[in-house]
């Protein structure tokens, strides 16, 4: 499995929209192949940084999802509506089993 955390912060006075486009970014996303979760959430702490949570069946999903022409969009968009901080880590991870 790939888990796929980032997180951005708005600029001001872009928070509404890049969580307007985070939204249509994420229940776009779960409808994929591959999706197995796919999750954004806002900063208790700190109103504009948004965060990403991702897992996808392997590297191949999330490969696929990233040449989806609306995910280029998005980033692009996140991109323009950032405070300049933008930040992603990919992990593969192999889950437990429970007992």
């Amino acid at each position: 499995m790939i888990i796929v955390t980032g997180h951005t912060t708005a600029s001001e006075g872009a928070e509404d929209e890049m969580s307007r486009l985070a939204v249509e970014h994420v229940l776009r996303s779960r409808s994929e192949p591959g999706c197995i979760s796919h999750e954004v959430s806002r900063d208790l702490e700190n109103a504009r940084k948004l965060m990403f949570v991702e897992k996808w069946v392997d590297i191949h999903a999330l490969q696929t999802h990233i040449r989806v022409p609306e995910s280029r969009a998005f980033a692009q968009a996140m991109q323009r509506l950032t405070d300049g901080n933008l930040d992603m880590t990919i992990y593969q991870v192999d889950p437990t089993q429970k007992p």
